[in-house]
């Protein structure tokens, strides 16, 4: 398949199928679950959207050709899931014109979780993206910052530290962050290690979106380090509102970030940016809405 395939991935595997939707254990031994966050664990949002892709590819209506994610039009994150909680996600399709909509919602046991809009069109149609009204090349500002000064400033360890250097950033204005991309990282170990097609090798868009957020990270602890969770606040992400996927993402090849604070209302942060690779965008995001809350207040 084109653009992003259904690349199963150590984080979501599905544990049944159901017609109207599907019922997903969010296991505890799942390596997104050791690093996001330690002492306080909770299933990253961007995984609630990977997963509803996933499960829209598989119950596309009869008839509906191959497609590929275009946009992530808005994505609402009501509550937390934990290890061991069951997630129900529904779906709701309709034909758009030449696309396709799904819209998906995911609930606990406890209360709703998600509500997620996805666009689809066809394999091979061309959507170029629109880059952001900020320059790609920025000021040097302050920086770079090495790995154990990221370490020192944002909480994401282990398999979940998803920036590997911080070139430069701007607290209040922009950052500019690089990740590169491996064939060793957990999302590939349920792929067929003998898989012929190239695009079987497509990033999945949960670790996409993931590393722009740890971008954002950086400028949300700009004043305030928030290394651990419990003893300080839980950075939690709110929302997305049309996030636009380009060209796939492949290993070997090095994410480059460029995030800014768009405005911030009521403590709660709100970014924009892009994604490139090689100077080709295969990503912005209109507005990702990021909050900190203290760990005894959403338990």
């Amino acid at each position: 398949m084109s653009g992003h395939p259904r690349c199963r991935s150590v984080r979501a595997p599905f544990t049944g199928v159901r017609a109207d939707g599907v019922q997903l254990r969010l296991d505890p031994a799942e390596p997104v679950f050791h690093g996001h966050y330690r002492g306080f664990p909770i299933f990253a949002g961007v995984f609630l959207a990977e997963t509803a892709h996933q499960a829209a590819l598989d119950l596309a209506p009869a008839g509906v050709p191959e497609l590929r994610l275009a946009r992530l039009e808005s994505a609402r994150f009501l509550h937390p899931a934990y290890p061991g909680d069951t997630l129900t996600f529904s779906l709701r399709w309709k034909q758009d014109g030449t696309e396709w909509v799904c819209r998906a919602t995911a609930a606990t046991e406890r209360a709703p979780v998600a509500r997620i809009r996805l666009r689809y069109a066809e394999a091979g149609a061309a959507s170029p993206l629109v880059p952001p009204d900020f320059p790609a090349q920025l000021p040097n500002g302050l920086g770079p910052l090495s790995l154990p000064e990221l370490m020192a400033r944002i909480p994401h360890r282990d398999e979940m530290l998803l920036i590997d250097r911080v070139l430069s950033f701007e607290p209040g204005g922009p950052v500019r962050a690089e990740k590169a991309v491996t064939y060793g990282e957990p999302w590939y170990r349920h792929l067929d290690s003998e898989a012929k097609d190239p695009a079987a090798y497509a990033y999945p868009i949960g670790p996409l979106m993931e590393s722009f957020n740890q971008a954002a990270a950086v400028l949300a602890t700009a004043d305030k380090a928030n290394t651990d969770v419990l003893a300080e606040e839980v950075l939690m992400l709110g929302s997305y509102t049309h996030v636009a996927f380009g060209a796939p993402v492949f290993p070997g090849d090095t994410l480059e970030h460029t995030v800014r604070l768009a405005r911030t209302v009521d403590g709660i942060q709100i970014f924009e940016g892009s994604t490139r690779v090689r100077g080709e965008l295969v990503l912005t995001v209109d507005q990702a809405v990021l909050a900190r809350r203290p760990a005894d207040r959403i338990r």
